[in-house]
């Protein structure tokens, strides 16, 4: 008997992957303005986004240049303000999980991104109120309970926003969000310091209080339709609109987590992430701290390096976008290879920034290696969302937030064992290892990711459950 909600011409494997964004096609992307303009949609949602983000790295970047402040108003070497650093990022990588099951009983993600924008504008205020380290430490978790909703909501969010052939450019850009907080902060860091005479505790509140004015540009966000240009497009082509609610039942928090992390191309990446996780959380307090001790650079001229190299940053997060995008839809193999080699180039760099002969050899590498890291982030964050289910995307991005997080706590660790065995170059050449080990297994994602695109297809036209 024919299934009268079935489309009469079946969906072809190669249509529905072209929804998806993987054509196989070699030529230049067309302008970002003119796809958006195609699909009927535009910037401000993501323009709205990137100021939730940039707001929310204020924190983190406060502590990447006032570091040694801080470490020395409490007596505290490096690596216990790493750890603490780390701890806050494992509270980041926790509370997603509270979130995403809460987002079961409320799926109200907007809200909660703007709701949880000014708790962490708060406890940025606050953190100039400390007065020892077990209190800064107890502010810092807070802080990254509060932020940890941004992985967790913003890329999904970002996903149901836009089509598959704007994605890559549009987490390109969104992602300039953390190293513009890196050019804004440090500035502004750079300034209440030098021209002020504000000391650290100052800062913080400060920047507290601009982030509070800031995140009522948020305001304005509106809900998108989840799945709304992958797996809802899909239904309505091959007709099978009608079973999405049926075959969208979910089977509990943990059973969903699980079957995201079933997934070979998530498990691949999630190594991609401890690599990531393991050189980006040390990374300010090492290059802050060396810049410090070896070339007694002052707050001011720290702040206006870490400036400079989030610049170097979103022109290569600019550059990058459109290349990736062509990749991704000339097929995964392209893909991940461009992907797992910018990972690699990255460690690299900052591996030889630990032997630079001088000052300025190694500002260059330590700006080139920030920049290549920052690429490769929307490229694990497309990788991994592509092939998991929109209602179970919040799901992946807790799971991926903790992976980041226990890669942190493994830089971390590299970083106190270096410290007490030899020194913070030596740090720096130890956390090579995880992440030449991370840009290997993102290499080789491209033998599971279209089997895993493959099967997101056959469950949106009801074929697999």
């Amino acid at each position: 008997m024919n299934d009268p909600s079935r489309s009469a011409d079946p969906l072809s494997r190669q249509d529905a992957r072209a929804v998806l964004g993987v054509t196989g096609g070699k030529g230049d992307t067309a302008p970002l303005l003119r796809t958006l303009g195609e699909h009927g949609v535009g910037l401000s949602f993501m323009a709205a986004l990137t100021v939730l983000a940039v707001v929310d790295n204020f924190q983190t970047q406060a502590f990447g240049v006032l570091a040694p402040e801080v470490a020395a108003s409490f007596g505290m070497n490096a690596g216990s303000l790493s750890g603490i650093v780390a701890a806050q990022g494992v509270a980041a990588g926790v509370a997603p999980f509270a979130v995403a099951a809460l987002l079961r009983r409320y799926p109200h993600r907007v809200r909660l991104a703007v709701g949880t924008g000014f708790a962490w504008s708060l406890t940025t205020l606050f953190t100039g109120s400390v007065v020892g380290p077990v209190s800064l430490a107890g502010l810092m978790v807070l802080n990254g309970a509060s932020t940890g909703t941004v992985a967790l909501l913003h890329p999904p969010l970002l996903m149901d926003a836009y089509p598959p052939a704007a994605r890559m450019r549009v987490m390109s850009l969104y992602s300039a969000s953390s190293p513009l907080a890196g050019i804004l902060a440090p500035l502004v860091i750079a300034g209440l310091v030098s021209w002020l005479g504000m000391d650290w505790r100052a800062v913080f509140a400060t920047l507290g209080a601009v982030s509070l004015v800031a995140c009522l540009y948020a305001l304005r966000l509106r809900e998108p339709e989840l799945g709304r240009w992958d797996v809802a497009e899909l239904r309505a082509r091959s007709g099978t609109a009608a079973e999405a609610p049926a075959q969208e039942h979910l089977p509990g928090f943990w059973g969903t987590v699980r079957r995201v992390l079933r997934v070979p191309s998530v498990r691949r990446i999630c190594v991609g992430f401890t690599a990531m996780g393991a050189l980006a959380v040390p990374y300010g307090v090492v290059v802050s701290t060396l810049l410090e001790q070896d070339y007694g650079l002052t707050p001011g001229q720290r702040g206006l390096f870490t400036s400079a190299g989030a610049a170097v940053s979103i022109v290569a997060l600019a550059a990058f976008g459109g290349r990736a995008e062509a990749a991704y839809r000339a097929g995964p193999a392209r893909f991940m290879a461009l992907s797992g080699g910018t990972l690699g180039a990255a460690a690299a760099a900052f591996g030889l920034s630990a032997v630079a002969p001088n000052l300025w050899v190694m500002l260059t590498l330590l700006a080139l290696g920030q920049a290549l890291l920052a690429v490769i982030g929307p490229c694990l964050f497309i990788g991994a969302l592509s092939v998991v289910r929109p209602a179970d995307r919040a799901h992946a991005m807790a799971a991926l937030g903790l992976i980041i997080a226990l890669g942190g706590l493994i830089g971390a660790g590299l970083l106190a064992l270096s410290t007490a065995a030899l020194d913070l170059r030596g740090g720096l050449l130890l956390l090579l290892v995880p992440a030449v080990a991370g840009a290997w297994f993102v290499a080789t994602i491209h033998k599971t990711l279209m089997g895993d695109l493959d099967a997101l297809i056959d469950h949106a036209i009801g074929e697999t459950e």
